[in-house]
């Protein structure tokens, strides 16, 4: 029997609410949010403000969560929350972390001006004005490929998510070099001889920073989610893995599983590229950082020099080249090869949803120069070599108008679908539950219109209910963290529909709720799914081939092959 840790008080609303019952002569909230009245939490008090888009809802904004990993703090495991004087104001989010690109690749409506900064590990909350009972906690993780984004992009705004009775908290954590560095000294100086997994502890930080503090905003720290897509999709299922997050969450959902970068070693070169040490050692080079004031030297050079030292051998994901910014296997915060372990059922025992979009590579194929068939199979031979026979007779590419499908169809498969497939199947052996989504809708965008597909990062908007009609910023160009678009009556259905789920999720550990279409939890026997379309249906068997290429590349990547 699968148990999850809900307050009977809770339990009880929840129940009440799925039955559909009338709340007849309520009792008054049992505590209410003031935004003119302080609240106190780690470092001292702040004072936040009812949310944009509805004063039922209070925001508190730029919440510092652990001191500035600043000066010889840098490349350090987060420090406590450096205390301040007075009532800090919480009505404006923080500094971003330093990233690769201009604003606009973060988010359409980012601007070039946001400010960037080392000093960037804050966070933001929603909780609802009104509180009844203890409300369950959803903590998002954001994407970007771990080397850019930030929990306060507006895509991200969680009013609607808080207005279903939740405290949605969404995080900074360090990114590219100045979150996942690693090198022989920074390992040298650790007790536990390791390096490069920063963001990773910005993340468990955060989520401790919650376990302490989140009561203060009528959360529950017994009922914490953790959720993100993309790259934060990643970090969700590192953080399953990672010994220290154990018990700080109760229940995870992984959207569009970004893993490259989990097949990285500190130390030894695994396939075609080098090991985060390595990579580390030659960046520090470029600096002129070498020898016994290797480390002096790195932390002396401004964040703007790092960066542009990062962004110079930025490389190509699809070539397996250039660069790799995301968790590396330390023996310490990714005790080992993550593959292995969930296949070893090592993970968090925690109930799970993990999905992706059904159009998942149509974007990595749109910027690939792969256009006939001696492409396709130069670039399959090149870079997946164990299993290349297999793909090539797999995806059929024998002709210029297939090449770019045939990438699209290859992306999405050894990137998302295959991973997922795995994911689901490993987290089956565990006594929690799984379950499995696969988002179909064309999102009517620009860059839905522009590409005619489920694209990756397009369902972000549904999961915050951050939809916007009408057309963007003047001068934008297609993105897939848009929220502007024609929405119509089956995209809003859509959107409360996904928020029903996830919020139900946080509350009781399971999805499913009366008023909503039956979600049965994946078994590896039958393979049972969600269609989230148009409409919501269910479907089986999803993924099944990706899943066995996926697995024989892992292995064959594994043994050098």
């Amino acid at each position: 029997m699968k148990h999850v840790r809900v307050t009977l008080c809770a339990a009880m609303m929840a129940l009440a609410a799925a039955c559909g019952q009338p709340q007849v002569d309520a009792p008054p909230p049992a505590a209410m949010l003031d935004p003119d009245v302080p609240v106190a939490i780690t470092g001292g008090e702040i004072r936040g403000a009812p949310a944009g888009g509805n004063p039922d809802i209070v925001a508190f904004k730029g919440v510092p969560y652990a001191a500035p990993p600043v000066g010889g703090l840098r490349w350090q495991p987060p420090r406590p929350v450096v205390a301040w004087d007075g009532v800090r104001d919480a009505t404006a989010s923080g500094p971003v972390c330093m990233q690769t690109g201009p604003a606009w690749i973060r988010a359409p409506d980012a601007g070039e001006d946001d400010p960037e900064s080392e000093d960037c590990l804050f966070l933001n909350i929603w909780a609802p004005r009104e509180i009844e009972a203890p409300l369950p906690v959803m903590v998002w993780i954001h994407g970007g490929g771990f080397f850019n984004g930030a929990g306060s992009l507006p895509i991200y705004d969680g009013t609607r998510i808080a207005e279903n009775g939740v405290v949605v908290v969404n995080i900074n954590y360090r990114l590219n070099v100045f979150g996942f560095f690693a090198h022989p000294a920074l390992s040298a100086e650790s007790p536990h001889g390791a390096s490069g997994n920063y963001g990773l502890l910005d993340m468990v930080a955060a989520l401790e920073w919650v376990r302490d503090n989140i009561a203060a905003f009528g959360g529950d720290p017994d009922r914490v989610t953790i959720f993100g897509e993309s790259a934060g999709g990643g970090a969700v299922m590192a953080l399953l893995l990672v010994p220290q997050s154990e018990g700080l969450f109760h229940g995870a959902i992984s959207g569009s599983t970004w893993v490259y970068g989990w097949d990285r070693e500190l130390r030894e070169p695994l396939g075609d590229w080098l090991s985060a040490e390595g990579q580390g050692v030659q960046l520090a080079e470029s600096l002129g950082a070498s020898g016994a004031a290797a480390l002096d030297t790195l932390r002396a050079a401004t964040s703007e020099e790092l960066q542009a030292a990062a962004d110079a051998n930025a490389g190509s994901l699809m070539l397996r080249t250039g660069y790799v910014w995301a968790p590396n296997v330390d023996g310490w915060i990714i005790p080992r090869d993550p593959l292995a372990m969930y296949e070893a059922g090592l993970q968090h025992d925690v109930p799970l949803i993990t999905g992706m979009m059904s159009d998942e590579g149509i974007g990595i194929a749109q910027r690939s120069d792969i256009e006939d068939a001696e492409a396709f199979e130069s670039y399959v031979r090149t870079v997946y070599r164990g299993v290349a026979d297999e793909m090539i007779a797999h995806y059929g590419v024998t002709s210029p108008e297939a090449a770019r499908p045939g990438v699209a169809r290859l992306m999405s498969d050894m990137r998302f679908a295959g991973p997922v497939r795995v994911q689901v199947e490993t987290h089956a052996q565990v006594s929690s539950p799984v379950w499995l989504y696969h988002f179909t809708r064309v999102p009517p965008t620009a860059l839905g219109s522009a590409v005619n597909g489920a694209y990756h990062g397009g369902d972000l908007v549904y999961w915050f209910g951050t939809l916007a009609a009408g057309p963007g910023p003047p001068g934008g160009r297609p993105h897939p963290m848009a929220i502007h678009g024609d929405w119509t009556d089956a995209d809003r259905r859509l959107s409360e529909t996904i928020i029903a789920y996830w919020t139900q999720f946080a509350a009781t550990g399971d999805p499913n709720r009366d008023d909503l279409a039956a979600w049965p939890a994946f078994e590896p026997a039958d393979g049972r799914h969600l269609d989230l379309g148009e409409t919501v249906t269910g479907g089986e068997r999803l993924h099944e081939a990706a899943g066995g290429l996926f697995r024989r590349f892992a292995a064959s990547q594994r043994a050098g092959t």
